[in-house]
């Protein structure tokens, strides 16, 4: 017999109690089981609203953008078209180089790099002993010679004085000896006269019909008559000889005043050589006071004080930012509607918030090209075809040149309005 294996017995479960009868707890009933159309209803809700949501961003950016595009459009054909622009420009100004025009050692430099200055303002002084010195000498020979110009006026004068005398004596003279040939002329007429009554009384004696008495006193009036008419031809011959005295005389003085007419002439030409000295000096005096010729700033100061500097050598120079432009290259196919006068707008590039206006104040007359050191055609004749740019002033407003912002070598971009002016 097999030996027989006792298993455990399982533990006792607990007999729960009874309960009294009585009517049983309500109990939630279970729902019931969905249908394949309330599944498929209930499920897609957010997926359409986000849907909708995406629909209604696309539409409002569609929307933006077709505003942009239009806005957009209506600018470019009522202004962007017209705009020509390049941003091969820069800003361009007039620069002055300060150098002396005479030699020597300098004194004082009165400005420094940088600094504003105004035309005539002080900006270097030269020794200028020497230039005194010089200036006291020409003084003194302007003063000696217009002493010498009035020393001969003067004498011009008396000599003047002199000559008017000695033609009113010779006038006079004249007028004498028109007197005395007058008297003579009677004289002998008389003496004439009286020689024919002798000659006839003569006659008459010798046939004796006429008294000797009477005949001696016909001779004796005739004898009158003749040393009348031979005194008044000696009177004449001594007016005549006082008369030439009288012209030596005056051709003398006019001689003398001939001379004293070229002593003036050449005390005036020494005035004239001592003023020019005096100018020189005073030039020079000036010259080694340098001062600024325009408004504007210094820079590229190159001087300083006890070096000796040359005529026209530079020492600094003077930048005017008042009076600066622009000059902007455009290119040749830019320029079929450009002319003076149209507005230009400016964008410096050191100051891109900074809105510039300008006007096209004129076009060059050739391109840049026909400058260049290279030309453009071959020495076959071959021309080598490249867009040739056309340099344009711009002016810059005042505004804008007000703020001395308006530096020479800053790079711009300009855009002009070729728009055509309404008629």
């Amino acid at each position: 017999m097999r030996p027989q294996t006792l298993s455990p017995k399982p533990a006792a479960q607990p007999i729960p109690p009874r309960s009294e009868p009585g009517p049983a707890p309500s109990q939630p009933s279970p729902p019931p089981p969905a249908t394949p159309a309330e599944d498929a209803s209930a499920e897609p809700e957010p997926a359409g609203f986000a849907q909708r949501y995406r629909r209604h961003i696309l539409t409002g950016l569609g929307l933006l953008l077709a505003l942009v595009i239009g806005w957009k459009g209506i600018d470019w054909w009522t202004t962007g078209r017209f705009d020509v622009s390049t941003d091969n420009a820069y800003v361009r100004a007039d620069i002055t180089l300060v150098a002396p025009k005479v030699q020597g050692y300098v004194e004082e430099v009165a400005v420094t790099d940088n600094q504003p200055v105004k035309a005539g303002d002080l900006l270097i002084r030269l020794e200028g002993a020497d230039a005194a010195a010089r200036m006291e000498e020409a003084r003194a020979a302007l003063a000696a010679a217009e002493a010498e110009a009035a020393r001969a006026r003067a004498q011009l004068a008396s000599l003047k004085s002199t000559a008017a005398g000695t033609a009113a004596s010779l006038a006079a003279e004249n007028d004498r000896l028109s007197e005395l040939n007058a008297g003579a002329e009677a004289a002998n007429a008389n003496a004439r006269l009286a020689q024919d009554e002798l000659a006839r009384d003569q006659k008459l004696a010798e046939r004796g019909f006429y008294p000797k008495a009477g005949l001696d006193t016909a001779a004796t009036r005739a004898d009158a008559a003749n040393a009348s008419a031979d005194q008044a031809s000696a009177a004449i011959i001594s007016q005549k000889s006082r008369i030439s005295v009288a012209r030596t005389s005056l051709a003398r003085a006019q001689e003398d005043i001939g001379a004293a007419e070229a002593a003036i002439a050449s005390a005036d030409a020494q005035v004239a050589a001592a003023k020019a000295r005096v100018d020189a000096a005073t030039l020079d005096s000036g010259r080694f006071e340098i001062r600024a010729p325009v408004d504007g700033i210094v820079t590229n100061r190159t001087v300083s004080q006890g070096q000796l500097v040359s005529p026209g050598q530079q020492t600094m120079a003077i930048v005017p930012t008042q009076s600066a432009y622009v000059i902007a290259n455009f290119k040749e196919t830019q320029l079929g509607r450009m002319r003076p006068g149209q507005p230009v707008e400016l964008h410096i590039d050191a100051y891109p918030d900074m809105k510039v206006h300008g006007i096209v104040e004129s076009l060059a007359p050739a391109s840049g090209g026909q400058f260049s050191l290279i030309p453009m055609d071959t020495a076959t004749g071959n021309f080598t075809k490249i867009v040739q740019r056309v340099p344009v002033r711009i002016a810059i407003a005042e505004d804008a040149l007000a703020t001395g912002l308006m530096r020479p070598g800053l790079s711009v971009e300009a855009t002009v309005s070729v728009k055509p002016a309404k008629s």
